[in-house]
């Protein structure tokens, strides 16, 4: 097994521990903290693929993106 490939499996496995070692709570709250956290990487796209858009814009291009992603979804 390559270096990066054991890392690869070494990091997996502490991320797994970790989630099984969090509260109940904890663990309902991930998935709200994580769409945000995947939200702000896709306004951060938007920014970089249209700088001219303003505010309003970078929305509406992220609410379209998340409507195809459901359309794929229910497929």
């Amino acid at each position: 097994m390559s270096s990066i490939a054991a890392l690869t499996s070494q990091l997996y496995a502490e991320e797994v521990a970790r989630a099984r070692a969090m509260d109940p709570a904890d663990k309902l709250l991930e998935g709200p903290r994580l769409f945000e956290r995947a939200c702000r990487l896709m306004i951060d796209g938007i920014h970089h693929q249209h700088p001219e858009l303003d505010d309003e814009g970078v929305q509406a291009l992220l609410s379209a993106r998340l409507d195809h992603l459901r359309a794929i979804d229910r497929q």
